[in-house]
Parts: C-alpha cells; structure tokens; sequence
C-alpha cells in the first residue's frame, strides 16, 4: 500500500474558464475577458466525479406522463452507478477509484484487501487503550462511555469532536509536531493520517450512537457498564467477521445489523462516498487550500457543513417537518407541504444545482433516493424489515410529500391556467426513508454520510492541494463524463420506485 498511497491521479487539463478567455481576448471582446479573468484563478474541472443526465425514463403523474431526465454518477469515469446497484462494486472500489485513479482490480485484489485492512486496524485499533497518547490513557470506549453518561441524548458529532479536541490537547502537552493539510506533505503520509484520524472518529461517533441506545432503554445504566456492554457487542461482532463498515452498521442500529439491514446502508453509504459539490465537499477543499494545521479540523469542519439544516435538502430539516405535519389531517399536511413548496422550502425536494423543478412534461431526476429506498422495499416483501406503526405514519407522510410534491405538482396562484408545478426529490428524501425505515434515531441520521462520505473530503482535500479550485460548482473534465448508454438498470429502477410509491401502502409488504 505504501506505493499505492504515493500516487495522487494528475488534475485535469480541462479549464474552460482560461480557454473562454483566451478566445475572448481573439475577439476583442475586452469587458467578457475582463469579467472572465476574475474566475481565472479557479481551475474549473474536476478529475473525480462527474453526474450528467444519461438516462430518460417516462413516468405517469395522474394521467400525465413526465419524463424524468436522470443524472448519472460515476467516480472518475470507472466506477458507475449501476455497477454499485448490480452489487458488481462496493464501497472499497469507489473509495480506491476515487483516491488512486483506477480500480483496484487493474492492480490486483490484494490492493483492494490491503486498504480493507488498513480501515479495519484503524478502526476496531481505537478501541484498544494502547492506542491512545499514553499508555495510561483510557480507550475511546471507556472516554466515550462517560462523556455519554454524563451528556446523554446528544448527536455522535459531539463524541466525534470533543474527543477530537482531547487528542489535539493530549498530543501538544507531549510535544508532537502536527503537520496538517498543505500542499508540501508527501501523499503517502497525508493519505495515511487522513485515514487514521477519519475512522478514530468513526469509532466514537458509532459507539456513542449505540450507548445512547443502551441508555435511552435504561437510564440507571453507569459508565462502566456502558463500556462493558459495547465491548461485547463489538467483540461479537468481530466474531462473525464483521468489517469496519458493518460493525458500524450495527452500533448506529442499536444492534445486531441483518443481512438486509446491512445491505440497504452499505448501497446508501457507497453512493454517499462522493456527493460531488455539496456543501461539506467544498469545506474539504476550502481548508485544504488554507493549509489547516491539523488534519482533525478539516473532519470537524466538513462534519459541520454537513450537520447543518438546509443542508442541500437537509435530513435534519426533513425530520422537523415531519414532526410538524404528524398532528395535522391529510387535507391540512397537504395545504402545508404546498406553502413550503411555494416558499421555495420544502426539504428534501428540488435542487440548486440541477433543473428538478419545472412546469413541462420533462425534469430532471436525481436516481438517489430510487437507490437507496428499492432494498428498503424489498427488505419489507421479503419479510426482513418490519415497519412499526409510528414508522408507517410517518413514512406515510414522506410519501405524501412525494404524491403532492412531484405527482400532482402545485399551482401558483394566479397561474392557474398554467401546468403545475413539479419538484423532484433529492438524495436526502431517500436517506430520511431509509433510515426511517431502518429505526436509525433522528439524530443519528447523518452518522451514516458521515462514515462515508469522509472518503470523498480525502479526495476533495488531495485534489484541492494539487490545484485550488475551492467554488462548490466545479464541472468535471471531460474526459470522465459517461457517454450515452442503453443499459436499463437505473431507469428501470427509478420507475419502480415511482410506481411503489404511488401505490397505497407502499411500506406494507406486497406479493411478487
């Protein structure tokens, strides 16, 4: 691995905005040059992730047939969508296409097991005490234990980033030098640290997460049983030959993960890895590019960025709606989730970056929440996931969401003579179902993105330090944009997911 970390794929060639300035100035056209020149410093395209619509599939809207215009995704140009869908490529091929440039398999296997490895000693290594500052240092289940005693109910982002702050203390009071993210670091032991600091903070984010369950069913439980009780659990785990992902699956859930619990969370978390110019992606190359001065703060702050409400549809938002609509009737949800739509702030629908609003018979669709929401669906006809009746109430609300959101559009007032309006949903509508379904507590229902998606930050914060690119909307190069292609499978898979639905019940089990 020590010579696969070395390699940091090139940056693109691609720079629109130099070659648009160049051609301006052939022009004459001085002011557009001039207008140009003030982007001139960003190098717009990125080598990573590239998510153009690809695929067009019609739906029916009551009566209305729409075509949804769906965005693709791919990793560098090698790993696609459908790939992860067919389970062809999991979250070790896009995490190492993503780092290195090419799959593992143009390697060889033993590359794509020597990052598993590595993930797995980084991770199940923070719960052993010798892995601390001193050896007279607790383990991070014994500190996480009593800060969770002594703070009970909180979100795991507060485990994560005080046991952040202990270890930047603990390492100054002793001396060590850090060195942080700049673009003079070699990339074997940037890559290395970014890792190790990521999955420490995995560890204490997912074992809070489940000492919280422990409590919330037994207030009177002490500190030290907390301990001892997630240490088995996690013993057990690793007795079944669990990785570092589906341990984490577990402790989020509160207890042993099923082999459908674990699916629909690993397929949600392989396609979170890399959300392209999101809010928390954008924090990555932001303090890559100002040099941070501990790789724990560039966690810490794209962990924020994306914790936030509105956060590009904001899973936290979607709960409080949903709260919100529980009292009302179905008539006054429906008056409710049309103000939002017209305020411009229903969560979890529409996008800022992409048309998925629009008034004709064509918008595009993000095929995310069809991904994430189909092994939900098959869990539930399988009989592997029930679904409680406080769960179904407020599934049902999210659908009807969906139905007055996208299926029967809203008409503005005084545009009444005009086709409604039509939002589509976005990533975060299909991890709020998901987790919803799954029994995920409310404030733990970013922990999942996080696992994942700090493998993207690690690819933003290498590329920023290559070239500072820093603006969210970076188009990618395109040399890594997927061509046209026939194959049906995520089409084919968002008009299920539609047609489930807007069928009555869609969580109730249905007969194949």
């Amino acid at each position: 691995m020590h010579r696969i970390f070395s390699v940091v794929p090139p940056p693109p060639k691609f720079n629109p905005v130099r070659e648009a300035i160049e051609r301006a100035n052939e022009l004459s056209e001085k002011q557009i040059a001039t207008t140009l020149g003030y982007f001139a410093t960003m190098p717009a395209s990125t080598a990573i992730i590239a998510n153009p619509v690809l695929h067009q599939t019609p739906v029916d809207c009551n009566g209305t047939t729409i075509t949804l215009e769906i965005r693709s995704f791919t990793i560098r140009g090698i790993v696609q969508e459908a790939e992860i869908v067919e389970g062809k490529a999991g979250p070790l091929d896009v995490i190492f296409a993503g780092l290195f440039g090419q799959r593992p398999d143009a390697l060889d296997e033993s590359a794509k097991q020597e990052l598993a490895a590595l993930i797995d000693e980084k991770f199940f290594g923070r719960f052993a005490s010798e892995a601390q500052p001193t050896a007279a240092e607790e383990s991070v289940i014994e500190q996480v234990a009593r800060f969770v005693k002594e703070f009970p109910g909180l979100g795991p982002e507060i485990a994560m980033q005080q046991l952040a702050v202990r270890k930047k203390a603990l390492l100054s009071q002793h001396g060590a030098k850090k060195y942080g993210v700049n673009d003079e670091r070699d990339p074997l032991s940037l890559l290395t640290e970014m890792i190790t600091v990521h999955l420490e903070n995995v560890a204490a984010g997912t074992v809070s997460a489940y000492m919280n369950h422990i409590l919330r069913k037994n207030p009177q439980t002490s500190a030290k049983d907390l301990a001892t009780v997630t240490r088995k659990f996690i013993e057990e785990e690793k007795a079944h030959g669990r990785s570092a992902f589906q341990v984490s699956y577990s402790l989020i859930l509160g207890h042993h993960a099923n082999e459908s619990e674990c699916l629909s969370m690993e397929r949600m978390g392989t396609i979170q890895i890399h959300h392209g110019s999101a809010g928390s992606n954008m924090v990555a190359r932001y303090m890559a590019t100002l040099h941070a001065l501990s790789v724990s703060d560039l966690f810490t702050a794209c962990q924020m960025a994306m914790d936030g409400t509105r956060h590009f549809g904001a899973i936290h938002d979607m709960s409080n709606f949903v709260q919100e609509l529980e009292p009302f009737n179905i008539e006054r949800r429906a008056d409710r989730i049309r103000e939002k739509m017209l305020s411009g702030g229903l969560p979890t629908f529409g996008h800022p970056e992409i048309s998925a609003a629009g008034r004709g018979n064509h918008v595009q669709q993000d095929p995310r929440p069809a991904i994430y929401i189909d092994p939900v669906f098959r869990a539930i006809d399988a009989g592997q996931l029930t679904i409680s009746p406080v769960q179904h109430q407020r599934l049902s609300i999210a659908r009807q969401i969906y139905l007055t959101a996208f299926v029967n559009g809203v008409l503005k007032p005084e545009r009444e003579d005009e086709p409604p309006l039509r939002l589509t949903p976005n990533t975060d509508f299909g991890a709020w179902c998901v987790q919803e379904a799954l029994g995920i507590e409310e404030i733990d229902r970013t922990l999942l993105t996080y696992i994942f998606r700090g493998f993207g930050w690690m690819m933003d914060a290498r590329e920023q330090v290559q070239q500072k690119m820093i603006r969210p909307v970076v188009p990618p190069d395109p040399a890594i944009v997927p061509k046209s292609s026939d194959d049906p499978t995520i089409p084919n898979l968002v008009a299920k997911v539609h047609q489930r639905l807007i069928k009555d019940d869609p969580f109730k089990p249905t007969q194949a």
